[in-house]
């Protein structure tokens, strides 16, 4: 099977002011909350307003991502739409489980358990398009993004002259942030050395099976693995994935470091045993911890290879690009982890 897929175009809304941005934003925002809530652009420029009423936050921010990625390829049908979501909808299955709770589950409204469905964004997108080709969503925890970028690949595959729009939404919501404190997993402050900042976004893709003078980047290889028995297992399959593309100290990896002392651990050992330092980076101080952040790992890498370019918020110190390729290397929970491996076209 041919792994290999093009970047034609991004479009990233984060806590960051990503959105509609020409390349990487010149500046970024530092937090001191435990919880990172993406810009809302002026959805009155890009939806209709009359059904932006009925959307809830995260679709509206999926469905603007979505519609000025295909404006920025130039595609107003796309042959696929995918996506990957941890955990979907989470303000409106707030709203349905309050619902439940307030009338006794009597007389509810279905409209906010429709929405909560995972499927919602890629079925949301597709009916304002009118797209009726082939829509699916990935909910595999912390290789949602990752799964749905593994479908894009088995598509264009089938159907190389195609094109698919592939992205990934997740959010925070002031409930589902007090839970993650409750359980340990998002910090208190900034000087909290357990759980780490909890995140949110909304990035989509327009991938190809061929390169065009445009184009981002190229994703030429994915590895994923879940749950492993021991850590050697989890060197083992970095160290097949390293030998087989030979990455070398040269190459830049992208770490999903976030600031919990037990979660940092492997990335420390990782970099330590095969790469420099000086061609390190991280991304989560930036868009926070949550199920699908490698989208925003993803978008960052492709515009870095892109401009060849290393911002100082990413890597320190700020400086060229050096190398032509780009690791993320990224673990959800220290149960799901990703490989992705990014090269400039």
């Amino acid at each position: 099977m041919n792994t290999t897929i093009y970047i034609r175009a991004a479009s990233c809304i984060s806590p960051q002011p990503t959105f509609m941005a020409d390349g990487l934003p010149a500046e970024m925002k530092t937090f001191t909350s435990g919880k990172l809530n993406a810009i809302e652009p002026d959805y009155k420029i890009h939806l209709n307003i009359p059904a932006a009423r009925r959307m809830s936050r995260l679709i509206k921010l999926s469905v603007c991502a979505a519609l000025s990625c295909l404006k920025d390829a130039d595609i107003k049908n796309p042959g696929a739409i995918i996506c990957g979501t941890g955990l979907g909808c989470m303000e409106d299955s707030e709203k349905f489980l309050a619902s439940l709770l307030d009338n006794n589950e009597q007389t509810l409204s279905p409209t906010s358990f429709i929405f909560s469905t995972h499927n919602t964004v890629a079925a949301q997108v597709a009916l304002l398009l009118q797209c009726y080709n082939y829509n699916f969503t990935h909910t595999h925890r912390g290789l949602s993004f990752e799964n749905a970028l593994l479908d894009a690949i088995l598509f264009l595959n089938d159907h190389p002259d195609s094109n698919v729009l592939a992205g990934a939404t997740d959010e925070v919501t002031p409930t589902s942030f007090k839970i993650l404190q409750r359980l340990g997993a998002a910090r208190q402050d900034d000087a909290d050395i357990h759980g780490t900042n909890a995140g949110e976004g909304a990035v989509f893709f327009s991938l190809q099976s061929v390169a065009e003078e445009n184009t981002l980047a190229k994703i030429t290889d994915i590895n994923t693995f879940s749950i492993p028995v021991s850590e050697n297992v989890i060197f083992e399959k970095i160290n097949n994935f390293i030998v087989k593309h030979k990455i070398s100290k040269d190459d830049f990896i992208l770490t999903g470091l976030n600031g919990d002392a037990v979660s940092d651990k492997i990335y420390h050992e990782v970099i330590q045993k095969y790469f420099s330092v000086n061609n390190t980076g991280t991304y989560k101080h930036l868009c926070g911890e949550y199920h699908t952040s490698t989208a925003f790992a993803c978008w960052l890498s492709a515009l870095m290879l892109k401009s060849q370019r290393v911002p100082g918020y990413v890597g320190d110190p700020a400086a060229v690009l050096t190398s032509g390729r780009i690791l993320i290397f990224n673990h959800y929970k220290g149960r799901e982890f990703s490989l992705l491996l990014l090269e400039k076209c």
